[in-house]
């Protein structure tokens, strides 16, 4: 039988990063709605029970860790493949299946990302594995290429792009929270700028190895900043704390941001970085760690109705991507030519 495969490196019961909450995002909206035969080939191990999501897909789901030679089998056997989310590094299922490769959604601009850390001065970089080059293959394979961020990235200059901004559903609205404490809730990459942290009242929701590198690798001691292990199924319990009010959100070339709009959605004053959404005049921006702690001073001296009007201004701003239904209209134009 005639099948498309659509490709990804996490998602369903697997959450670790915004990429896998856009492939759930696609499962339940997408999915449904398409009109061939489709399974998602998720490229990692499945995670064990302790760690997972509970996730019911209303496609077929195979991971590439319980059976690797029936998983590289159905990908070769595809009508067409479509990639929701891959590596930034080559790998054989895609080099192998390159006439196939129908469509694929760019998650992050490799380049900028790695050069996240000359920009920010810093010696050493905490990144996920990438290749500039593959990132410029990859767009060269694939019929059609989307990317889901809020601005223009260098390969919009090389290729032609269908820009398809992601989505967040405003459900919190909360009013402003007036604790002074800096809250964090991001991967620890380099352009994330978790370094801003050092010597800040502050609580950080990330993965606990990746911590460990920072302050093993580059010396940062963290020591006013309480720590809180990642795992998905705890975000909501996070965010919708009372004891932390301002969101460290100074994200280098970030693509989209949930965890920025969810510090909106929960009531939580954002430090943002220059670039991101910076047609919007906001003035709690920050590009180096003296800047960051120069906007943590200038909110901490604002009464609650200035905060409140600094949040919904923002807030109003950003509802434009409040926008599922036109998401899901977007792509399902794509699969379903």
């Amino acid at each position: 039988m005639s099948y498309d495969v659509y490709y990804a490196t996490g998602g369903g019961s697997l959450v670790y990063g915004g990429s896998d909450v856009w492939v759930n995002n696609w499962l339940r909206e997408v999915a449904p709605k398409l009109n061939h035969p489709s399974k998602l080939l998720i490229h990692r191990r499945r995670p064990d029970w302790n760690d997972k999501v509970e996730f019911d897909s209303p496609i077929e789901v195979m991971w590439q860790g319980d059976n690797p030679k029936d998983f590289e089998k159905i990908a070769g056997d595809a009508r067409k493949i479509h990639i929701l989310h891959g590596y930034y590094t080559p790998h054989k299922i895609i080099e192998n299946n390159q006439d196939k490769i129908d469509s694929v959604c760019i998650h992050v601009s490799v380049q900028l990302s790695l050069n996240a850390g000359f920009h920010l001065g810093l010696p050493k970089l905490m990144h996920f594995s990438a290749n500039r080059a593959w990132e410029r293959r990859i767009a060269q394979i694939a019929k059609k290429i989307m990317w889901i961020g809020l601005d223009k990235i260098p390969l919009h200059d090389q290729v032609d792009i269908i820009d398809i901004p992601n989505y967040y559903e405003f459900t919190q609205n909360k009013k402003v929270c007036m604790s002074n404490r800096v809250g964090y809730a991001a991967r620890m990459e380099t352009r994330k700028s978790p370094h801003f942290l050092e010597g800040i009242d502050s609580y950080a929701f990330t993965d606990l190895e990746d911590w460990k590198w920072w302050k093993e690798r580059c010396g940062y001691k963290f020591e006013k900043t309480r720590l809180y292990q990642f795992n998905y199924k705890n975000i909501h319990r996070f965010f919708d704390r009372e004891d932390w009010g301002i969101s460290h959100s100074c994200h280098l070339h970030e693509p989209f941001g949930y965890s920025i709009f969810q510090a909106l959605d929960y009531g939580k004053l954002p430090i943002l970085q220059k670039d991101w959404l910076s047609n919007y005049e906001y003035p709690f921006r920050a590009f180096d760690k003296k800047e960051f702690d120069e906007q943590l001073d200038n909110i901490s001296e604002l009464s609650e109705k200035e905060r409140q009007g600094h949040l919904d201004g923002l807030r109003d701003y950003c509802r434009q991507y409040d926008n599922k239904d036109e998401w899901i209209k977007r792509y399902l134009e794509i699969y379903n030519e």
